[in-house]
């Protein structure tokens, strides 16, 4: 796992999401648009028990777009569980001398969602599998 900085507004980010949800998160990324929030394996299903509305109480709190999704301990389900809200189709994992090319497949009109206004979506997604795994690259086929 890398070793990451934690600024104010995450740790308030952070604070936020454990109160309304009461699961333990095990990572958290913002870009311009989005707060990705990472729980661990198999506890979605129990966050979204304890608070059904946590997307929409996190998002009129922060403002931006939300995402939480579930950590794996397999790289090709933590692609998959990150990009879902995108319609995954098929993930591509090539693996050359110690590192990981990700090409994700997803619907048609997801694309630009998933790569994000001026590509920022998929270099959240990127940051986020390389918190866990050693990628060289994560690309949307196109």
């Amino acid at each position: 796992m890398k070793e990451m900085t934690v600024d104010n507004r995450m740790m308030g980010y952070i604070a936020l999401f454990e109160k309304l949800g009461r699961v333990e998160l095990k990572e958290c990324l913002e870009n311009e648009d989005m707060v990705l929030f990472l729980v661990g394996e198999r506890k979605l299903a129990e966050l979204f028990k304890r608070n059904a509305n946590i997307i929409t109480e996190l998002k009129d709190r922060i403002n931006k777009h939300i995402l939480v999704a579930e950590t794996s301990r397999d790289l090709l389900t933590l692609v998959k569980n990150l990009f879902y809200r995108f319609g995954v189709r098929e993930i591509y994992l090539n693996w050359k001398q110690g590192q990981i090319d990700i090409l994700v497949g997803v619907e048609q009109s997801e694309i630009g969602k998933a790569i994000g206004k001026e590509g920022r979506n998929i270099k959240l997604m990127r940051e986020a599998v390389s918190r866990f795994y050693n990628i060289k690259s994560l690309n949307i086929k196109q």
